[in-house]
């Protein structure tokens, strides 16, 4: 279902080794099942698939690709959406947050308010906290092989609890917008 959906030639497709990544909560929250492409010499790309529907979300190129989803009722109308955290870069690695609406499947970048003036370029883990959503950022990641396999795969819980994570940030619904809200 997933190469049915992608625009991209059959030698690359028939590469792909499709991971079920989906966290526990996505599944139970939205029917939603996550796929990312973990072949080591290819973009990392990440599927949402459900009801015989796959859609691409986020870009792997370049990064790690998905680092962290969560299900939320971001617009508020009672439909659980996927808020993601990814990151991809071709000379600048950049790490970007966004979220998929599943009402109508499409894409939406968090940005920062205050705008940011510079790319991220730390991977970000994103997670529930007090009914809204922490953004922090992975401090020391550094390139060996374990951190490379754990972001290229997808953490766990147990790899999150390894890490040293460093709050940046609240994802924020304000005037119809969805933005990050960076600590002081």
């Amino acid at each position: 279902m997933i190469t049915a959906n992608i625009n991209e030639t059959s030698s690359r497709n028939s590469t792909a080794q499709w991971t079920d990544i989906t966290p526990q909560d996505i599944w139970e929250q939205t029917g939603y099942q996550l796929f990312k492409n973990i072949e080591e010499t290819s973009s990392w790309d990440t599927f949402a698939v459900s009801d015989g529907k796959a859609v691409q979300i986020g870009i792997g190129f370049g990064g790690y690709g998905v680092t962290s989803a969560v299900p939320y009722d971001v617009n508020k109308d009672g439909t659980a959406d996927i808020v993601y955290a990814y990151s991809f870069g071709s000379g600048i690695h950049r790490s970007v947050i966004a979220w998929l609406d599943l009402q109508d499947f499409t894409e939406h970048i968090v940005p920062d308010k205050p705008a940011a003036m510079e790319f991220r370029q730390e991977d970000l883990i994103l997670k529930i906290e007090s009914e809204n959503i922490a953004v922090y950022r992975i401090k020391g990641m550094d390139n060996n092989k374990a951190s490379f396999d754990v972001l290229r795969t997808y953490p766990t819980t147990k790899d999150i609890k390894k890490m040293t994570l460093v709050k940046e940030g609240e994802l924020v619904w304000e005037n119809s917008e969805f933005f990050n809200i960076p600590e002081k």
